[in-house]
């Protein structure tokens, strides 16, 4: 009679594990769902905020390349100031011909 017993104990252990590992499962699943979706939006967010960065490293690099080289485009541009001075004062020469 005890064998009967622990048979139905089995029994009801059995489907009470079944009931469990299927709860389980699909706990674990929504969780998955879930990190997914939250993985996704914080991977938008890592983008953005690379996508910034490098921006503003190429910013940076063009403003050091400017101050490293302001010396020589000062140079240029004063020459190109006196060189659009000194055009605007002088008349534009016709060329006389040779025969």
């Amino acid at each position: 009679m005890t064998q009967f017993f622990a048979a139905f104990e089995d029994l009801f252990k059995s489907i009470y594990e079944l009931f469990a590992s299927i709860i389980g499962a699909f706990a674990h699943a929504i969780q998955a769902v879930v990190n997914t979706i939250l993985n996704f939006f914080s991977g938008i967010i890592n983008l953005f905020t690379d996508v910034f960065k490098g921006v503003v490293d190429v910013v940076g690099g063009v403003g050091s390349f400017v101050l490293s080289n302001v010396v020589v485009i000062g140079v240029l541009a004063a020459g190109y100031v006196i060189y659009t001075r000194q055009q605007q004062g002088k008349p534009i020469i016709p060329a006389k011909k040779t025969n």
